[in-house]
Parts: structure tokens; C-alpha cells; sequence
């Protein structure tokens, strides 16, 4: 039998907030010389996710399904190591990369070409890797040879293309998805949607957060409902959408 992809047991995420006094310039030396004087400034926080206890096997596709401010991005972000886990246990066995903000880390003055190697080290690839790469990159963004201009002066359609083609050329093990990422650009659309529709065949689980329903059903058979950041349902993906319709609706 093989292991599963993930394994979570009582995990929690707690993020700190800081009295005021403890943010001061003025209050700096004191707070360097205190270490009591800092952990009491930290003890106030908020807990997003509340003891979530779960697996991901291998071929499953998990929906997370939640309101706003459920904990549904803060779950995706802790799986895939951006957060670290405040309490309980995380085993991620495999390669986990989350298609989150894809412009994130780009850099305006750069060239497209730059960009490329930028995003790609940034996201763990090596030279090598990416210089294997960057032909296909180039070619699915269909940029020309406007991916030797700085990326500055693109058009948002522009942007997105080279943003989309360069996040998406990793195919991780285990896929996590805050939304499905399209392109309002039509011409760019049919691409898009078939990348992305192969980056979810290959992989080999899958953890999506999307408030779109019939995508859901599409590409999961499992549903898991947050609520203020505690699972709330876990269990098929029809039962999982209805029991979260009553819920916002009692």
C-alpha cells in the first residue's frame, strides 16, 4: 500500500500580534536587552487553523471549501512550506508547489529572459533546469521578441502571459491551487485552460481552494469545509458543497 502524499494531524497555525509599545523605535534597546520583556509583547495572536487532521492519498484530489477568511489560502500556504506549522504534525512526502500569486517576485526592470531565471530560481530550480526550460517558456507565452524587453513596459495581457508560462513550467508531485488561474486574454485563454488541465493530470494529488462550485465537482472527489479555521466536513465532494450551502444559509 502506498503512503500517503500528506499526512496532518493536529495542525494549527497562530499568527502573533504586537501591543503597539512593542513596535516603537523608541522601545528598541529596551526589547534588545529584554527577551522577557519581548516574548510578553508576542503572547496576543490569532489562530487561523484550529487541530486539522487529514490526508491526501496518492491520485486524490481534496477541495477546500470555505468564506472568506475560513483559513482556505492559510491551509495551501502551510502545505506548501511558505508557513510553518505553529503546532501539531505535517508529513508532505513528495514535491509540493502551490500556483498562488504568479507575479509575485517578478522584477519590472528586468527582461523577460531575466524574469525567467529569477522566477525559476525562486521557485527551486537550478540553472540547468531552467536553462532546459526557458525555449518552451518563451514559446508558450508567445512574446517574441518582446522577452528581451524589460518587463515594465508590458501590457497587462503581456504580463500575465509570461507570468502564467513561468509558473507553470514545474509539474510538482502534489499541486495546490488558490483559485484556477485562467487568462482574460482570449486569444491566450484555450492555452491556459489545457496547461492547467495538464499540470492537475500529472500530478499526483491535489488540494484546490476555489469558491467555484462546478469546478469542484469537476476536479475533486473529496470536499473538506473550513470554518474560522476548524474542519468542520470531510467527505465526499456533493456532500461536502451541500453541507456548506446549509451552512451559510442557517
Amino acid at each position: 500500500m502506498s503512503e500517503n502524499l500528506i499526512d496532518a494531524k493536529n495542525l494549527s497555525l497562530s499568527v502573533p500580534y504586537y501591543q503597539p509599545e512593542a513596535r516603537k523605535l523608541m522601545t528598541m534597546p529596551r526589547r534588545l536587552l529584554s527577551d522577557v520583556y519581548f516574548r510578553r509583547a508576542r503572547r496576543s495572536g490569532r489562530t487561523i487553523l484550529k487541530n486539522l487532521t487529514f490526508s491526501l492519498a496518492p491520485g486524490e484530489r481534496i477541495g477546500i471549501i470555505g468564506s472568506n477568511g475560513a483559513g482556505k489560502s492559510s491551509l495551501l500556504r502551510v502545505l506548501g512550506g511558505v508557513y510553518p506549522v505553529t503546532d501539531g504534525e505535517l508529513t508532505v512526502r513528495g514535491e509540493a508547489r502551490g500556483l498562488f500569486n504568479i507575479q509575485l517576485g517578478m522584477n519590472l526592470e528586468g527582461t523577460g529572459i531575466e524574469n525567467i531565471y529569477l522566477r525559476g530560481l525562486q521557485m527551486g530550480l537550478n540553472l540547468t533546469e531552467i536553462r532546459e526550460r526557458v525555449e518552451s517558456v518563451v514559446e508558450f507565452s508567445g512574446l517574441g521578441d518582446d522577452i528581451n524587453a524589460p518587463i515594465g513596459i508590458y501590457s497587462t495581457g503581456m504580463m500575465l502571459r509570461l507570468a502564467f508560462a513561468v509558473s507553470t513550467m514545474i509539474e510538482p508531485d502534489i499541486l495546490l491551487l488558490d483559485e484556477w488561474i485562467g487568462s482574460g486574454d482570449v486569444s491566450f485563454r484555450d492555452k491556459t485552460e489545457e496547461r492547467m488541465n495538464s499540470l492537475v493530470d500529472k500530478s499526483r494529488g491535489l488540494v484546490l481552494a476555489t469558491h467555484n462550485a462546478m469546478l469542484m465537482k469537476r476536479l475533486c472527489s473529496r470536499g473538506i469545509v473550513l470554518d474560522n479555521g476548524s474542519a468542520v466536513f470531510d467527505g465526499e465532494i456533493e456532500a461536502a458543497l451541500e453541507f456548506y450551502t446549509r451552512m451559510i444559509n442557517s
